[in-house]
């Protein structure tokens, strides 16, 4: 089977990330789905942002989980990455999926939380996920154990994957424990040792953040599911030559 193409917060290696025109862009270079973060405002509304703060991404200040909605989306993206391209906002998790729902297009959902504390994010996530129906096209993945039990407990049949700091047998044996489908370490993790473990446990791997050619050469491999790159575009292209050899 064909390694999968994720860009990594939308096509981030070429526009903001964690925007509309970011996943937008990733859909048109021909990845396979994109993966974006999503943590809640103060109000229970679930947005697409990477950061605690709004600091090094927009130019406003100040904490998500601490604003409401409307608070949150006053300000605009900034950066070198948003230089000529329409202004760009905050995106909900609601904007997003319905825009994506009716692709064939894979999401990876990881939750962006301070805490594994209870906060009814894997609730709000997966009802919106039922919602616009894309359940079988969706991974929900976080480093918190007690968030993806959680998930687990609320949503047997979602896929999900921890993802992990390292690959010792330990931590294969927890994310198989936790119900997982999928294990997400680092590309300095991966070697054929820590495939044929991933195997021997049933778990598939999908590997973070690979970007250089020659990286993405050797990570497009048949046990690896997929790869996160913030230039999906060259992982396509690299995908396309491997084609045309076979």
């Amino acid at each position: 089977m064909r390694t999968l193409n994720l860009a990594h917060r939308g096509f981030s290696g070429k526009f903001p990330e964690n925007t509309m025109i970011a996943f937008e862009e990733a859909f048109l270079s021909g990845a396979d789905g994109v993966e974006l973060d999503v943590q809640m405002t103060r109000d229970g509304e679930v947005v697409i942002f990477h950061d605690e703060a709004l600091d090094r991404m927009t130019n406003g200040t100040g904490y998500v989980a601490e604003m409401t909605l409307e608070e949150v989306r006053r300000w605009s993206v900034d950066g070198v990455l948003q230089e000529g391209l329409p202004d760009q906002r905050i995106p909900t998790l609601s904007e997003y999926l319905e825009w994506a729902h009716d692709k064939i297009f894979l999401t990876n959902i990881e939750l962006k939380t301070k805490t594994s504390e209870d906060i009814g994010l894997e609730k709000k996530v997966l009802d919106l996920i039922s919602l616009y129906g894309v359940e079988n096209r969706t991974i929900i993945s976080s480093f918190h154990r007690n968030n993806m039990a959680r998930v687990k407990q609320l949503s047997e049949g979602v896929q999900t994957g921890l993802l992990v700091p390292g690959c010792n047998e330990h931590i294969f044996q927890l994310t198989k424990e936790l119900g997982m489908d999928y294990i997400h370490p680092h590309a300095l993790c991966i070697d054929e040792e820590m495939l044929e473990t991933a195997q021997r446990y049933e778990l598939g791997v999908n590997t973070w953040t690979i970007n250089e050619r020659a990286d993405l050469i050797k990570a497009s491999h048949p046990h690896i599911h997929a790869i996160i790159t913030d230039y999906p575009n060259r992982l396509k292209a690299i995908q396309e030559k491997q084609l045309e050899v076979v």
